[in-house]
């Protein structure tokens, strides 16, 4: 938090030391010692004197001084102005030393309370940052809304005043907030606007921060490369500024990074540094962040008991520093090791005391609570809640990372580049030059290449007539989340439902079509996520139990006329734990080759396929010929296929039996 405390003070005036006391301020941030020396030869007398004084303590982080001389300043009658800055800065001083955040939201309201409803300059400035601290404040409380609410004010005043600085500062609370939160686009419009007046007011603290969250957005969509590349801008920028605690966090990012992308020893390193500069610092919220990443590197190496103890400690200490959030973070870290370590009765009641109100909760922590609640009700059995569990969650998780977002903070990381690269140019016109040139001779060697390419996939096509299939952008992505949630997932399972539309198309028409697909396409929706892929349509289900009550409620949603083919493929047995994309197209195979066995021995009409794995992983999925491996897993029984109950396995072992 870049505190703007000293900044408000330098427009403070009294009777006394109307001409004198932005000097004196200014002296007193310079060289505190100074003034606390002078107070020695000449005692303080006066609100305005101990106001000074406390201040000098202040500065230098001697906490109990700076209250002991500020609650002598609140008994010598202060006016109101000069009251509310004396509560304002004693709210700092157990928000930031003693990490008293109750506290400092009743001195917050107190000073709110006393101040003038003037509305001059001095009190604008003063209002905002008794705002810019309620926003702090309520953050950690976990009482987002109302962080909102006071940082959306503050700018606001802000921007009347025409205050770049206060407006600079609003903005990244803004962008911090709704990133938070995981909503990446309205954080996106707040990082975007404060990125030229970060540059302009030379703010490096202000480009550091923007770097960090713009790391930490890239990290919620996955792209922990990017995320890498910003956390290290930022905490380069930190060391510069000597921000201990920025360092703290930056570092814990880079290893947070470096872990997912299974950089393991340089994640070691960096956590354990992380740790030693936040036990340097008794910074409890950086001992908190800094516990909690060395907990996920236990669980990453399957040191469940050394991940327990770092998070109970983790877990203590949020409950000593009065920030909710926190407290229900370290919490749910807790219960995702109880669930792997199989201590159900504590997790549940862990997940109870960590969010009595779990709506409350910001949105990057309400879907870790959705996902929890969802993993321990199958593990209890209990099927239709943890649908219904698992289904809030992912539709969360849609709707905040969507494509828009992802866009928005390429533009974003491309505003900052160019706002950077611009900054060190010292001959613009000269620049520009040089850049259109360049941008020529990229087109060309891009135009190069992309008819390159296209002749060398010409020739692999000519060369093998059976290339892979052309996937399109919607089946991608509904791999891409599918693949998310089968790394986590046991229970999962696919369906798929062929409404069989080429002979209906024939006698019906489109239109009709169309609308007999209206009931059936409102079904889809109560699945956890779907797609339609050359009038196939796949979704994903929580359980087997789920994924049946679907399949019969989507035949049902067609009229009679149809002959629709289906089938309910179980995940974890077909393709095993660890999947990648070209395994899933391979069950598009599987479905089509299913359907040709069927037809070949004489069944018609409308079909539901089921699948028993006798062998995990049955058929190597990424084969050149995968219909050969279907069929030799077939006729082997690794792999049983049914069709309206009959068995396709059997009888294509009694037709080989009689050749």
């Amino acid at each position: 938090m870049r505190f703007a405390f000293c900044f408000f003070l330098l427009s403070f005036a009294t009777s006394t030391y109307a001409a004198d006391l932005p000097l004196l301020l200014e002296q007193t941030k310079a060289n505190p010692q100074a003034r606390i020396a002078a107070q020695q030869t000449k005692a303080a007398r006066t609100a305005t004197e101990y106001f000074l004084l406390a201040y000098s303590h202040y500065v230098l982080k001697n906490k109990e001084a700076a209250l002991e001389f500020s609650n002598k300043a609140l008994t010598l009658e202060p006016d109101a102005e000069l009251a509310a800055r004396i509560l304002l800065m004693q709210a700092l001083t157990f928000g930031v030393f003693y990490r008293d955040t109750a506290l400092a939201v009743e001195k917050l309201k107190l000073a709110q309370a006393i101040l003038p409803e003037e509305n001059s300059p001095m009190l604008q400035a003063l209002r905002m940052d008794i705002l810019e601290s309620f926003s702090q404040a309520y953050n950690q409380q976990g009482k987002t809304e109302l962080a909102m609410e006071a940082a959306a004010e503050s700018l606001t005043l802000a921007t009347q005043a025409a205050d770049k600085q206060r407006q600079l500062d609003s903005m990244i609370m803004l962008g911090r907030l709704h990133l938070q939160n995981n909503h990446l686009t309205k954080a996106y419009q707040h990082f975007k606007s404060a990125l030229p007046l970060a540059i302009e007011l030379a703010d490096q603290q202000a480009i550091a921060s923007i770097n960090m969250r713009l790391g930490m957005a890239y990290q919620k969509l996955g792209q922990h490369e990017r995320a890498l590349q910003h956390f290290e801008e930022a905490g380069r920028l930190y060391q510069q500024l000597d921000s201990l605690s920025s360092q703290v966090n930056a570092l814990i990012n880079i290893g947070d990074s470096q872990l997912v992308l299974k950089q393991i020893d340089k994640a070691k390193v960096t956590y354990n540094n992380a740790l030693k500069l936040a036990v340097d610092s008794q910074d409890p919220h950086m001992l908190i962040s800094a516990y909690v990443s060395l907990s996920e590197l236990a669980f990453e190496q399957n040191d469940l008991d050394q991940s327990e103890q770092l998070l109970i400690k983790a877990h203590q200490l949020a409950s000593q520093v009065s920030a909710q959030s926190i407290k229900s973070e370290t919490a749910l870290f807790l219960v995702h090791v109880f669930i792997k370590k199989k201590n159900y009765s504590a997790a549940k009641q862990l997940l109870d005391e960590a969010a009595p109100q779990p709506d409350k909760l910001p949105g990057y922590l309400k879907y870790k609570h959705l996902t929890l609640s969802a993993e321990l009700a199958a593990l209890e059995q209990q099927w239709q809640q943890a649908y219904q569990l698992e289904k809030s969650a992912n539709q969360l998780e849609i709707a905040q990372l969507n494509d828009d977002s992802k866009i928005q903070l390429d533009s974003l990381q491309s505003s900052l580049e160019l706002q950077m690269q611009q900054e060190k140019q010292q001959q613009l016109h000269l620049a520009r030059h040089k850049q259109l040139q360049q941008w020529l001779l990229i087109s060309l060697a891009l135009l190069a290449i992309a008819l390159f390419s296209l002749l060398l996939s010409w020739g692999k096509q000519k060369k093998n007539r059976a290339g892979s299939i052309v996937q399109q952008p919607q089946w991608r992505s509904f791999t891409e989340l599918l693949l998310h949630h089968h790394r986590v997932k046991t229970q999962g399972q696919l369906l798929v439902v062929i409404p069989a539309q080429a002979t209906t198309l024939m006698n019906k028409g489109i239109q009709q079509v169309n609308t007999d697909l209206v009931q059936f396409r409102a079904v889809l929706d109560l699945a956890l996520f779907w797609v339609e892929q050359e009038q196939e349509f796949w979704l994903y289900c929580a359980s087997e139990q789920s994924a049946y009550e679907m399949q019969q409620q989507l035949l049902q949603s067609l009229p009679s006329d149809y002959q629709p083919y289906s089938a309910v493929l179980p995940l974890h047995a077909l393709l095993s734990q660890r999947i990648c994309e070209q395994d899933l197209d391979a069950l598009r195979e599987l479905m089509w080759y299913s359907l040709f066995l069927a037809q070949q021995q004489g069944l018609q009409g409308a079909l539901e396929f089921h699948y028993q794995c006798n062998q995990n992983r049955p058929c190597a999925w990424q084969t050149d010929n995968l219909r050969q491996d279907l069929f030799n897993a077939i006729s082997l029984g690794l792999l049983e296929v049914q069709a309206n109950g009959i068995s396709l396995s059997d009888k294509l072992q009694q037709q080989l039996a009689q050749i």
